[in-house]
C-alpha cells in the first residue's frame, strides 16, 4: 500500500475533524422521507422526496468542491476528475423501502443512542453514500488525485425496480470497475437471479378487504383483513394457539389483525410472515367459505416458510446460497386479491423451469400469474486480482478470516459489468432492539458509526488500489 505523504492527514486525525459534521451529513439525509414513488407523468420520477434528498446530496457535495451532475432526477452523480482516462464506480442510493408498523421512534428522526444511528436509511443506503462522499473528500483535500475518475452514483430508484440504473446506462458508459456500498464486508462476488411475481382473482365472498406487507422485498410485519361476520359473534382466540391474531368487532363484519416479524427478502432467517398467520386462522377457525379457504391456502401453505418448500422449489446453491422465497404483499383493488411475491435464487438454477413450477402450483389454488419479472444473477470470478486484494484489505483491516461471498440481496452490481457489492456493513452483527428490529428493510433500522467509520478507512484504499491494479 501507498506511503503517507508528509503533508498527508491520517484517517483518524480526519475523521477527529469532520466526525460531527459527518454524523450531521447523514442525519439531514435520513429525515427525508424518500421512499420511490414512480411517476411517469409528474416533474419528478420518483416523486418530490427522492428529488429532494437528491438535491441535498448533490449540494453537499458541490460545497466540498466536487463536480456534481442532476441526471434529470433519476440519478445524480458526483465527480472527482482523474489523471486520465478510465473510471471508478461507486453506486449508492437515496431511497427507501416504505416505513411500515413497529417503530419505537420516529423513523426519519435520526439519532444515536450507545453507538449506534437510527432511523429508516440510516443502514440502507444513506449512510454509505455519505461514507463515500467522504472517502473522495479525503482524497481531495489530501491532494490525492488518481489516474482514474471518480463517479460516485446516487440512485433514487433501487429499492423499487432499479430504473434509475436502467436510465443511467441508457445515457451514459459503465466504469471500468465499480463497487456498491450496500453490503457486508468482505467482497460479494454473486448474486442471486431475482424473479418478482404478481398474481390475482377475484376477490372471494366473504373477504371484504384483506392487506399484509408495504414492499415486496421484505417479509410482512402486519396484516389485517375485514371479512363478512358467518356467525355473527366474535370468536373467542386462542392465545397460546394464535398469539399473533387479534379480533374485533367492525359493525356487521370483524376484523382480524396479524403480526409478524419483519426481515428482508434475500435474509429471511428468524422473520414471520403475518399475512401467512392471518391466511392460516382464517382458513383454521371456519371463518370464511370454501372457496375463500383455497385462495387463501396458497398463501398460508406456499409461504408460511421463507425457502421454497411450500412451492416445491427448495435448492441449496452450496458457496452460492440458498434458494428464498416470500410473499411481500397482499392487496384487495378493483374485487380482486393481488398478491405479490420475491424469490432469490443461485446462479446453478434454471429460472424458466422454476417459474413453470410456480404457475402450476398457483394455479392449483385458483391464482392467476398476471407479471413474472426475472432478474438474473450476476457473478465475477473471486479469483480476479482486483477481488483478492479488495478482500486482503478487508483481512487487514477488519478480520484475516475474511473471505469473499454471495448474497441473496439485489444491489446495483447486478446492473453493471465488473461491479461487486463492498461493504460497509459487518456480516452476523447482531443489531440492538427487540428482534426484528434494526435491520435495512425493518423497523427501527440503525447502523453502527464505528462500521461507518471503519468502511471510510477501507474505501480509502480500495480506491487508491483499485486505481493502481486498473490498466
Amino acid at each position: 500500500m501507498r506511503k503517507l505523504r508528509m503533508n498527508e492527514m491520517t484517517v483518524a486525525r480526519f475523521l477527529e475533524r469532520y466526525r460531527v459534521e459527518f454524523l450531521e451529513d447523514i442525519q439531514n439525509l435520513i429525515r427525508i422521507p424518500s421512499v420511490s414513488k414512480p411517476d411517469k407523468y409528474g416533474e419528478y420520477p420518483f416523486g418530490k422526496e427522492c428529488a429532494r434528498v437528491l438535491d441535498i446530496a448533490l449540494a453537499k457535495a458541490k460545497e466540498l468542491g466536487f463536480e456534481t451532475e442532476n441526471h434529470e432526477y433519476y440519478c445524480g452523480s458526483i465527480l472527482m476528475p482523474g489523471t486520465e482516462n478510465g473510471e471508478i464506480g461507486i453506486f449508492s442510493h437515496l431511497d427507501v423501502v416504505p416505513e411500515g408498523d413497529g417503530w419505537l421512534h420516529d423513523p426519519y428522526t435520526p439519532y444515536v443512542r450507545d453507538g449506534w444511528l437510527y432511523g429508516r436509511g440510516s443502514a440502507d443506503n444513506k449512510g454509505a453514500a455519505v461514507t463515500a462522499l467522504y472517502a473522495m473528500r479525503y482524497l481531495k483535500e489530501n491532494g490525492i488525485q488518481l489516474r482514474h475518475q471518480i463517479r460516485l452514483f446516487l440512485g433514487c430508484s433501487e429499492e423499487n425496480g432499479m430504473e434509475d440504473m436502467e436510465y443511467y446506462l441508457a445515457h451514459f458508459p459503465a466504469p471500468d470497475f465499480s463497487f456498491i456500498p450496500d453490503a457486508s464486508f468482505s467482497v460479494c462476488y454473486s448474486e442471486k437471479g431475482i424473479i418478482e411475481g404478481d398474481f390475482e382473482i377475484p376477490l372471494p365472498e366473504g373477504i371484504v378487504s384483506f392487506t399484509s406487507g408495504v414492499a415486496s422485498n421484505s417479509v410482512s410485519a402486519s396484516a389485517s383483513t375485514v371479512i363478512e361476520n358467518i356467525s355473527g359473534e366474535i370468536p373467542l382466540v386462542d392465545s397460546e394457539l394464535w398469539p399473533e391474531i387479534s379480533v374485533f368487532q367492525d359493525g356487521i363484519r370483524l376484523r382480524v389483525e396479524a403480526t409478524g416479524r419483519s426481515a428482508h427478502a434475500a435474509f429471511p432467517e428468524g422473520a414471520v410472515n403475518a399475512g401467512a398467520v392471518l391466511a392460516a386462522y382464517l382458513c383454521e377457525n371456519n371463518l370464511i367459505n370454501k372457496e375463500a379457504k383455497t385462495i387463501l391456502s396458497f398463501l398460508s401453505e406456499c409461504f408460511n416458510q421463507h425457502y421454497g418448500e411450500g412451492l416445491g422449489i427448495e435448492y441449496d446453491g452450496g458457496k452460492l446460497g440458498r434458494l428464498t422465497a416470500i410473499c411481500g404483499m397482499v392487496r384487495t383493488e378493483n374485487k380482486k386479491l393481488k398478491l405479490n411475491i420475491n424469490i432469490r435464487y443461485p446462479a446453478q438454477v434454471n429460472s424458466k423451469k422454476m417459474i413453470e413450477k410456480i404457475d402450476e402450483k398457483a394455479a392449483r389454488y385458483g391464482w392467476n400469474v398476471k407479471t413474472i419479472r426475472d432478474d438474473p444473477p450476476s457473478y465475477i470470478d473471486p479469483e480476479k486480482t482486483v477481488i483478492k486484494a479488495l478482500n486482503e484489505l478487508c483481512q487487514e483491516e477488519l478480520d484475516p478470516s475474511f473471505e469473499p461471498y454471495c448474497m441473496g440481496g439485489g444491489t446495483y452490481a447486478r446492473k453493471l459489468p465488473n461491479a461487486v457489492a463492498f461493504g460497509p456493513g459487518i456480516r452476523g452483527q447482531k443489531k440492538p432492539g427487540p428482534e426484528g428490529h434494526g435491520g435495512g428493510h425493518q423497523p427501527d433500522e440503525c447502523v453502527k458509526l464505528e462500521v461507518l467509520e471503519n468502511a471510510l478507512s477501507i474505501y480509502i484504499k480500495a480506491l487508491q488500489k483499485i486505481d493502481e491494479l486498473l490498466p
